[in-house]
């Protein structure tokens, strides 16, 4: 177990997003939280950061996990450029006891993300979208000291281009599911996505009476069984209907 959610709930205002909601990420797991707009997706991956805190319930996780958390929106310091936001997120890795240390680590993860000569010391702000998100997940990936154990996205393929998309791919891919038996989970539309990288598939929505469903498995697979649920309670339904007629009837 590399975290567990138990019994959480979250309430904005008069607005219930979910109640006693309880999931458990396991090693190696590479899980997509999908659902209407508005359900909660963000502020449960928010929760599981430690960024807002439940109203009810709580969050346990593994002693020494190396958790990190890429936001859907960049935020940079002005004036601050690629190489100097990286390397100043490698100096807070648990491994890292040097300056020197934390900029080898920080270039090797802006390389990873394609930066070079040309764009790594741009201001960066002035960088494209696709850009700008490859930055914040290098210097996410650079707080974990490069392999975190549970990587958390909102919304990851955000401005990204298709070649991003694949070089995210392999992020996940390989950060989660690996010998060290790291995990991912992240909040997306994009059904390309969940169907190459996801593991499992939770749709958050109080349509559920457990105000969830799980299916382990890529996107294909959860429309599956999500539509043999939905089935499953058109049957359990009709004979109540066919025997409040008969009484009707009778």
């Amino acid at each position: 177990m590399l975290l567990t959610a138990k019994d959480i709930t979250k309430t904005y205002v008069l607005r219930t997003l979910f109640r006693d909601l309880n999931l458990v990420i396991e090693p190696g797991e590479r899980i997509g939280v999908i659902g209407p707009n508005g359900a909660g997706k963000s502020t449960l991956l928010k929760i599981f950061a430690g960024i807002v805190q439940p109203d009810g319930g709580r969050i346990a996780s593994a002693p020494g996990l190396k958790a990190v958390y890429v936001p859907q929106d960049d935020t940079f310091e002005p004036g601050k450029t690629p190489r100097s936001i990286v390397t100043q997120a490698a100096m807070s890795a648990v491994e890292v006891h040097d300056e020197h240390e934390a900029e080898t680590l920080a270039g090797i993860q802006l390389g990873k993300a394609g930066f070079n000569e040309s764009n790594i010391n741009a201001e960066a702000h002035s960088l494209s979208g696709g850009w700008r998100k490859r930055l914040t997940i290098a210097r996410a990936l650079a707080e974990g000291s490069g392999e975190p154990d549970l990587i958390m996205l909102d919304e990851p393929t955000n401005h990204l281009d298709l070649i991003g998309i694949r070089w995210l791919e392999s992020i996940v891919k390989r950060s989660a599911g690996g010998v060290g038996g790291s995990s991912a989970i992240f909040v997306t539309h994009d059904r390309a996505f969940l169907e190459s990288v996801a593991t499992r598939i939770i749709e958050i929505s109080d349509a559920y009476a457990e105000g969830m469903f799980s299916v382990r498995g890529n996107y294909t697979e959860f429309l599956r069984r999500k539509e043999e649920y939905l089935l499953s309670l058109i049957h359990i339904s009709e004979p109540t209907r066919l025997e409040s007629k008969s009484r009707m009837t009778s």
